[in-house]
Parts: C-alpha cells; sequence; structure tokens
C-alpha cells in the first residue's frame, strides 16, 4: 500500500488512476477519520465528496501514466480536516462548473455536474490551482458534529454558502 506519514502531519496515498483503487481511498480515509476522532457524520461527507473527485479524475481526467496519478494528502489540525487531492490529468477547475439547473427535470438536464455539486456542498472551503502538470486541490472541512456547528458552518453545511475558489 502506497501511503506514508509526513513530517508536516499529513497521511499520504498514491493512488493509479483506476476504479478499483476506489476501495483502498475508502479504507484510506476511514482509517484516517477513526485516528483523528473525526465525528461519523463529517466522515462520511469527506468520503462522499473525495470519492467523487477521485472517480472523477479516473473516468475523465485522462491522467498519464495511469501509476500512481492520484495523490491525497489529508492532515487535522484544531477542528479542520485539510486535504489536498492532486492528479496528473488534463486541466481541470471543478469550480467552473455552472451549478446544475435543478428546476428542470432529470431528462431535461444536462448529464454530468450533479456530483461536482454534492461536492461544494458537503466541503465548505474549495480551492483550485494547476501547477507543474497536475490539478491540485485544496479542501477544507470543520470536524464539528452538525448539532454545533456555528451558524457561518451551517450556511455551508445546509449549501447557502459560497465556496473559495
Amino acid at each position: 500500500m502506497r501511503e506514508s506519514e509526513t513530517n508536516s502531519g499529513e497521511t499520504v496515498l498514491v493512488l493509479d488512476s483506476n476504479v478499483a483503487e476506489l476501495e483502498r481511498l475508502e479504507a484510506f480515509i476511514s482509517a484516517f477519520c477513526d485516528k483523528e476522532g473525526v465525528p461519523e457524520e463529517i466522515s462520511y461527507q469527506l468520503q462522499v465528496a473525495l470519492e467523487e473527485l477521485v472517480l472523477n479524475a479516473i473516468k475523465y481526467g485522462g491522467c498519464e501514466p495511469a501509476e500512481g496519478a492520484i495523490r491525497l494528502a489529508i492532515k487535522k489540525e484544531g477542528d479542520e480536516v485539510s486535504a489536498v487531492l492532486s492528479d496528473s490529468g488534463a486541466g481541470f477547475n471543478p469550480l467552473d462548473m455552472p451549478p446544475p439547473d435543478l428546476t428542470k427535470s432529470v431528462l431535461e438536464r444536462p448529464v454530468g455536474g450533479l456530483g461536482i455539486h454534492l461536492v461544494r456542498h458537503l466541503i465548505p472551503s474549495i480551492r483550485y490551482e494547476r501547477r507543474e502538470g497536475r490539478n491540485h486541490l485544496y479542501l477544507t472541512k470543520p470536524v464539528k458534529s452538525a448539532g454545533t456547528l456555528s451558524q457561518e458552518e451551517e450556511t455551508h453545511a445546509n449549501g447557502d454558502g459560497n465556496n473559495q475558489n
């Protein structure tokens, strides 16, 4: 398993661009959240968001070479979990995607965009950068349980907040 801990307190997982790697991703996030005492609800939200982003990189990113194409570095500091997800795929900023028109029926909407929409609602702070031939997403998530969120955090958790680009 290509997993390590860095001097900065990050735990790192390197994945191949292969759907079979999603099992390793799930186990990695679960183990990290258990070790760091992240509430189950927040752990689940991190699982969903990171799986969606990794799956998008695998399915649409065109990562070459596929081996070691995706890197996740995650750490908990205070009341936040921060993660940096990078991949060697084609340049793509998911934050540039417009929100889907949820007023239209499923048949009237174009395919795609719902996964990114979900990620935006689960992770209150997301920033994208293209650097050294890689996509980098910087994600920050408060680790308090939903019952103890501040007014600002509650706004983000409900999807009414703005993500940072």
